[in-house]
């Protein structure tokens, strides 16, 4: 089980703020194998989700100054969002403002595992209203890793943020035409639900695969679809381009020198943001993880 950082009120406001326990269920089950079919996702209720779209969607930036976070998060949502209004706030501002039935609120916070001081950065869309008396109570749409906590190197992720937006709206739209969805079951739907991969390319950047992937023959053997190595500014602009052809990975790995040990390995089309492949792995002591080839065999096989 998971519980909450007392250390987030640097990210939300001056007050007592706590991320809620609900978000690390997407991996409790996962901490001691890879199968996607453990991985719980978390989802609004039906009356949760139809709130949400007569809201006001408020986008909280950090309170940290030598951040590019804030610049590259408004940038993503005046791109891509469009299922609400929206309304950029500082984090000093959202206790106040989360007491109100007509928002809802794009943020980013930490959280951890019970037990385990390793703790996670993640994007975060969560309602508001005069009900929710803590932010524990607050209805969680959708969760997004970013990265680990206390990791300085931001450009690990904001090039693949505008993704990340996408599909916590893509989330969320999902859930309002599928309220049959259940958190065990959600992850399962976006893998049966995705589109062919014959058509499409996969793009990995050569520092995120194993050694073995960057050889072509190697990597074709373990993927029969199209696949490149680029830069992540390529795949920036894949994402920019909304290409319905382009598949890309976010991969969250400990940081140097952190002696962490869990990495989070998501596939989803530039698009939409929609999942095809999602595992979370603990590593052995002091390695990375990365893109290998039993990764893409299972991606091929779904």
């Amino acid at each position: 089980m998971c519980k909450n950082t007392t250390n987030a009120t640097q990210y939300i406001s001056t007050n007592n703020m706590k991320i809620k326990s609900l978000i690390l269920l997407i991996f409790i089950a996962a901490i001691s194998t890879s199968a996607m079919a453990q991985i719980k996702m978390p989802i609004g209720s039906q009356s949760e989700v139809n709130k949400f779209y007569n809201t006001t969607t408020y986008v909280v930036m950090k309170n940290e100054f030598m951040s590019d976070y804030n610049e590259k998060i408004k940038e993503a949502v005046e791109k891509y969002w469009t299922i609400t209004p929206v309304k950029y706030v500082k984090a000093s501002e959202f206790e106040k403002l989360r007491h109100d039935d007509d928002k809802s609120f794009l943020v980013v916070n930490i959280a951890y595992f019970d037990g385990d001081d390793t703790k996670f950065e993640f994007l975060i869309l969560s309602l508001g209203g005069s009900k929710y008396k803590t932010v524990d109570d607050m209805p969680t749409l959708c969760a997004v890793p970013l990265c680990y906590y206390g990791d300085e190197d931001e450009e690990k992720y904001l090039y693949k943020l505008g993704a990340m937006v996408k599909h916590c709206q893509t989330h969320v739209e999902t859930c309002h035409k599928h309220p049959e969805l259940k958190k065990e079951t959600t992850l399962d739907y976006y893998i049966n639900n995705s589109s062919s991969l014959e058509d499409k390319t996969l793009y990995l950047l050569k520092d995120e695969v194993s050694d073995e992937l960057r050889n072509k023959s190697v990597l074709k053997e373990a993927y029969p679809y199209n696949a490149e190595l680029v830069t992540s500014e390529r795949i920036e602009e894949l994402i920019n381009a909304n290409d319905d052809k382009a598949l890309i990975a976010l991969i969250i790995n400990p940081f140097e020198g952190s002696g962490l040990q869990y990495c989070f390995k998501i596939i989803i089309d530039a698009k939409e943001g929609w999942i095809f492949y999602y595992d979370f792995q603990k590593l052995k002591k002091n390695s990375y993880g990365c893109i290998t080839s039993d990764d893409l065999k299972k991606l091929s096989k779904k």
